[in-house]
């Protein structure tokens, strides 16, 4: 399956069908935001659906991420560890925007945010495995 990526406001866009590309591209963008605010990165699984499936992201922060699911039948929840504590909190770009990371919603480091990515990638945009989840009511 191949993902879009899309991060910043029209700084960037990429398509990736395989975790060596994932990777790269969210390195490149970790880098790029290295001296910025963290970025919110978007990655977009095709769907056939009324709703896009996406998952949210965050890189460029030095401890924590944050990753938010849109699944394909419109319903959304946030990831988490259940063994980590609320993180800092930090000021993201979220499509050109600086936005507050909420402490609750940080319990993610960025070596599972990574996970959750490619989960995503290589599942077909299904809820990914390596995090627990709180629905959104």
């Amino acid at each position: 399956m191949s993902i879009d990526i899309t991060w910043g406001r029209g700084d960037g866009a990429a398509s990736v069908s395989t975790v060596a590309e994932l990777d790269d591209a969210l390195d490149t963008i970790s880098h790029a935001h290295a001296e910025q605010l963290p970025c919110c990165v978007t990655l977009i699984a095709p769907s056939g659906g009324e709703f896009p499936v996406m998952l949210d992201i965050c890189v460029g922060h030095a401890e924590r991420s944050f990753v938010y699911q849109v699944a394909v039948d419109g319903s959304s929840a946030w990831g988490y560890q259940p063994d980590l504590e609320p993180g800092p909190t930090f000021t993201f770009d979220y499509a050109g925007t600086p936005t507050d990371a909420w402490p609750e919603r940080t319990r993610v480091t960025n070596a599972t945010a990574r996970q959750a990515a490619r989960q995503f990638l290589t599942n077909d945009g299904q809820r990914p495995q390596a995090l627990a989840w709180e629905i959104v009511e």
